[in-house]
């Protein structure tokens, strides 16, 4: 997800990646999406919690720097599910049966560019 995130605040979401959507992803139902946010929200609340244990949380740099992760994920889940269902994508038989071929073909356009 980190990367996901990364690439999209960089620009050309779409001509940098790829998509193909796993079976047990679940971001066409708002339902199932929101689910999404809900996990993220946890993984923060479980950090801080674990954080706040702590006698002090100074000089704890990669806790905070995984809360701030996590925390960009929570506020770009939503958006980034939207677009990828909204994404001509293609599942993974697809793939299979035409051994690869077009996303193949489309790496080697874009290298190409």
């Amino acid at each position: 997800m980190f990367e996901l995130v990364q690439i999209a605040k960089n620009g050309e979401f779409y001509d940098r990646i790829f998509p193909i959507v796993l079976a047990d992803a679940k971001i066409y139902d708002p339902v199932d999406r929101a689910d999404y946010v809900i996990h993220w929200e946890a993984e923060i609340q479980k950090l801080e919690t674990k954080i706040k244990l702590l006698s002090s949380s100074a000089n704890v740099p990669s806790l905070t720097r995984s809360i701030n992760e996590y925390t960009e994920i929570r506020a770009t889940i939503d958006e980034l599910a939207d677009i990828l269902q909204n994404m001509n994508t293609l599942t993974p038989e697809i793939h299979s049966e035409s051994d690869f071929e077009p996303l193949l073909n489309a790496i080697a356009h874009r290298l190409d560019e």
